[in-house]
């Protein structure tokens, strides 16, 4: 059984194919159901991330700028980025499971610019002709003026690097783990949804169903670097494996959400898939985040936008 992907029509000309991860973490694992399907598909297909770890502390690997690094098993200066190294961990897992030496490539935390140049780099070093942007959750799809946006930063950083590379010609997002996220209000997120289909730029959506050999490789990678780092597991990826398991409401797969009430869902395991460039052209910080250079002055520049916006009234909404 395969993943029934609604944007063939889109990269059918493609041949090189990067999933990234945008929101930092373990976004990346929500793209490898997508990764699976696209390489039994033929299509030559390769990992990133936006890192939450130290990446730029590595002293060896294949560093294509200093804030882009190859992460593979034969990184051996890894001990100033443990415990938490989700990247790492699925280049042993791909190891282990599949005998398969993979890069995953890694950037490393900055402003705009740097991640620009390190995305630019990368999009030449493999030739790239799509990438599809991965968010585990769907905070990315908020605008910025929302009472209740998320953790928007990361996702804006990553939809600004992609949006500025105007010579791949595909350019896509998708979110997997609608429903996780305390953060965010839901009836503007759906308010959101509706507007990027008004404006043609959304593609269609697929589930995951625990049938398919691309969701039981992403099950099996995520358990497996959960095992590997055990104080630092995913609530998106634990919460997916749970709804395509068929659990509801407060069910905990992992100890991490002990004592938190989660809301497992049917929703969970489907994803939803969106032209960048609008994406992009709804985000009320693409502007004054695009020319930050450090992580810092990213951020400060977010928070001063948005203190400058007014805050969008709760739409009529049956889904809160």
């Amino acid at each position: 059984m395969q993943l029934n992907l609604p944007i063939m029509d889109k990269i059918k000309d493609s041949e090189h194919i990067l999933i990234a991860g945008m929101g930092g973490g373990y976004d990346v694992f929500s793209g490898l159901p997508l990764y699976f399907t696209l390489m039994e598909q033929g299509y030559d297909v390769h990992l990133a991330n936006f890192s939450f770890s130290n990446v730029a502390s590595l002293t060896d690997g294949e560093h294509l700028t200093d804030t882009c690094v190859g992460v593979s098993v034969d990184n051996n200066d890894i001990d100033g980025v443990f415990p938490y190294f989700p990247e790492y961990f699925l280049a042993e897992w791909f190891l282990d499971a599949h005998n398969d030496y993979i890069t995953v490539w890694a950037f490393h935390k900055t402003g705009a610019r740097p991640y620009i140049e390190g995305y630019r780099e990368l999009v030449d070093h493999l030739d790239i002709d799509c990438i599809i942007l991965v968010d585990g959750g769907a905070d990315s799809l908020m605008h910025g003026n929302e009472p209740n946006m998320g953790t928007l930063f990361e996702d804006t950083l990553s939809l600004i690097a992609v949006n500025e590379l105007t010579d791949v010609p595909v350019r896509l997002t998708c979110c997997l783990g609608l429903g996780v996220e305390y953060e965010i209000g839901y009836a503007h997120l759906f308010e959101n949804i509706a507007n990027l289909m008004k404006q043609d730029a959304f593609f269609g959506t697929c589930s995951l169903t625990k049938q398919m050999q691309a969701y039981q490789e992403f099950e099996e990678a995520a358990l497996f670097v959960f095992d590997r780092q055990p104080s630092y597991t995913s609530v998106i990826c634990s919460s997916i494996i749970s709804a395509v398991r068929g659990e509801y409401g407060d069910y905990h797969l992992t100890k991490k959400t002990d004592g938190s009430t989660l809301r497992i869902s049917p929703l969970m395991p489907t994803y939803w898939f969106f032209d960048l460039q609008t994406v992009v052209k709804n985000n009320l910080y693409r502007e004054i985040m695009k020319p930050s250079i450090s992580l810092e002055d990213a951020w400060i520049r977010m928070q001063i936008a948005r203190r400058a916006f007014p805050l969008r009234d709760e739409p009529l909404s049956p889904l809160h």
